[in-house]
């Protein structure tokens, strides 16, 4: 009876590994979320990108054209990790300023963390005159997934507006916070 039990344990942990192995997508959904906080004292959005780690390294190895085994958050992470992050935010989520005709953003790379299956990454604006108006367009990871959802969140002075873009709408732009 003991034997039985250790064999189907055996078993349905092999089973677990080979089924997790083969799995292309590691979840469910895709979606990642940028907060963009206006800051009064620097004149710039602070933004974080909170996106699923396996996303990214799989993003940016479609956007470097190789399979690199990035190992994002790993003390063996691939030395180019933080620039191929900076381009690919860069290239992906692209921001719009002023009434038109607009001025191109310039995103500024702070860093990242990588908390196990997340990545929060930071980056700043160059100094604006004020926040509004502002235009995000994001097709990020929409390379990859159908499905993808990306979340823009604009909070200024205490009021909070959020928009949901996808591959059918991917641009967003705001001209006040009024509803």
């Amino acid at each position: 009876m003991q034997m039985s039990r250790i064999l189907f344990a055996i078993f349905f942990t092999c089973l677990s590994y080979s089924t997790y192995g083969n799995r292309t997508d590691e979840h469910d959904f895709h979606f990642s979320r940028l907060a963009l906080d206006w800051n009064p004292e620097t004149n710039t959005w602070q933004c974080i990108l909170r996106v699923f780690t396996d996303d990214l390294e799989r993003g940016l190895s479609e956007a470097d054209g190789s399979e690199q085994n990035w190992r994002l958050g790993d003390r063996r992470e691939h030395k180019r990790s933080d620039s191929a992050i900076e381009n690919y935010f860069a290239n992906h989520w692209i921001g719009e300023w002023g009434p038109s005709p607009s001025i191109g953003i310039q995103w500024i790379y702070v860093g990242k963390e990588v908390d196990f299956d997340l990545t929060y990454i930071y980056i700043e604006t160059n100094t604006l005159e004020s926040p509004l108006p502002i235009k995000i367009t994001s097709n990020g990871f929409f390379e990859l997934f159908e499905d993808q959802v990306n979340e823009i969140t604009f909070n200024v002075e205490g009021e909070s507006k959020r928009e949901w873009l996808s591959a059918e709408s991917p641009a967003f732009q705001i001209t006040s916070m009024t509803p």
